[in-house]
């Protein structure tokens, strides 16, 4: 407020005038938006907890949403001899696997030649294994280090790699493929006599290494199958084995069996993340004390997840299309559970789940994950509200906005009781200049008619 002395000239007290009209101008105004500021303050509070327990619930429905999750397999392999995984949906049983052989590349050698500086001539060869097949032009003046190199870092190189072996007396080129199999043998091939002793097709130079395929049996029934590499792909359907390590006689043992204690703790995260929600939002729009008390956003979440978990999907080819299927149901308190209640001859909750889960993880994971799944349909409803263009992001941005137009409107009421203040000042200060005109006017007619006591006699 501006600083003056309202009141001197007439003895008035106009500055408790001027202050009393000042703050009944301000005081309802300052009170409305203190509460407008508290309001605000209370709702993005609970507008943020919202937001924040939908995220929570979001990052669980993310897992239930990939219906591989539930397809868990566990498998147990009694040595290191064979590696082995599945994609989920592997049946149930017990194998004897044994690796016959392990497969290899073959590896080729070349002509003895005095040394690595050695020259062969001048032509193309061509490596092939399979249906791979790559051309390497020789110049005359090419050593054996540089016919080396020129076939290492051909682009066109499916594999092969050539080293330098020195023999002490000799040297020669080794060839060596990493294609295995027996349909992948190496071979160097040349129409130019002068490359003949790079070539693979002398009698007298058998490969070092014959290419061959990986074999194993499996169960002991004399069934011998094969790969071109260590990997054997739906022999067991659904799985893939590894050969490690050749183990003729040892066989090792591979159990494959459904994990059920991950579907478990899956659907146990559901459940608990549900209600974690569902306590959230009720906690908020409590009437009496929520933050958000009666707000349409939390009834219109709530009304749509309780559609969401208590009817069925559409499309479903399991038999399973309700979480109730699966034994979990809404209580009284509008909580997800699994029910442990016997009635008459229907299976429990605790049984329904166990069932599903031992004997239809697929149908499990097509309720949650599938294109109608409850984890799809509510993934769904959440991000509504919760992406950068959602709901409750407006919402958020809304009030944070308004939040910070309090400033502006408290700059503005200041400005407007400056300018109130003045116009109090000029008119009270024309008050106190006539009154203090009028006192002076009174003060001289007194003392004027004031007659001495002598004079009286």
């Amino acid at each position: 407020m501006n600083v003056t002395s309202a009141g001197i000239g007439s003895g008035l007290d106009l500055e408790g005038i001027i202050e009393a009209y000042i703050n009944a101008e301000a005081i309802p105004t300052e009170i409305r938006l203190q509460e407008k500021e508290e309001r605000l303050k209370t709702e993005i509070s609970g507008v943020g907890q919202l937001k924040s327990a939908l995220n929570s619930f979001e990052s669980i429905l993310k897992d239930l949403s990939d219906a591989s999750s539930f397809n868990k397999q566990t498998i147990g392999v009694s040595n290191d001899d064979i590696s082995v995984t599945t994609n989920g949906f592997a049946s149930n049983g017990s194998f004897d696997i044994e690796v016959q052989q392990l497969a290899t590349g073959s590896k080729q050698q070349s002509a003895l030649f005095t040394d690595s500086s050695s020259t062969v001539g001048a032509g193309t060869i061509t490596l092939t294994s399979g249906t791979d097949t790559f051309d390497v032009a020789i110049d005359a003046t090419d050593t054996l280090s540089t016919i080396r190199d020129k076939i290492n870092e051909q682009s066109e190189n499916f594999g092969v790699s050539v080293n330098i072996i020195n023999t002490g007396s000799n040297a020669y080129l080794s060839f060596s493929s990493e294609k295995t199999g027996a349909a992948n043998e190496l071979v160097i091939s040349s129409g130019d006599a002068a490359l003949s002793g790079l070539t693979t097709d002398l009698v007298n130079r058998p490969p070092s290494q014959v290419a061959q395929d990986a074999q194993i049996i499996i169960d002991n029934n004399g069934i011998v199958i094969s790969s071109d590499s260590n990997e054997f792909k739906n022999v067991i359907e659904d799985v893939t084995i590894t050969a490690n390590k050749a183990n003729i006689g040892s066989a090792s043992t591979l159990t494959i069996s459904q994990d059920e204690e991950n579907g478990k703790a899956l659907i146990d995260s559901f459940i608990n993340g549900y209600n974690s929600l569902m306590f959230t939002m009720n906690s908020l729009s409590n009437p009496e004390n929520g933050e958000l008390a009666f707000d349409s956003n939390i009834r219109s979440i709530k009304s749509q997840m309780v559609n969401m978990v208590t009817g069925s999907i559409s499309g479903a080819i399991s038999g399973i299309d309700s979480l109730d299927d699966i034994g979990i149901t809404l209580n009284k308190e509008g909580l997800l559970e699994v029910g442990t209640q016997k009635y008459g001859t229907l299976a429990t909750g605790t049984e329904k789940l166990a069932d599903a889960l031992a004997n239809s993880l697929d149908g499990v994971g097509e309720l949650f994950a599938g294109t109608n799944g409850v984890s799809t349909q509510l993934q769904a409803l959440l991000e509504s509200y919760t992406s950068s263009d959602g709901s409750l992001t407006v919402r958020n941005s809304r009030l944070q906005a308004e939040k910070s137009g309090i400033v502006d409107e408290y700059d503005a009421l200041e400005a407007k009781l400056r300018n109130y203040e003045d116009t109090l000042r000029k008119r009270f200060t024309f008050l106190d200049q006539t009154v203090a005109q009028y006192n002076a006017t009174s003060s001289y007619l007194t003392s004027v008619l004031t007659v001495p006591n002598s004079d009286k006699d």
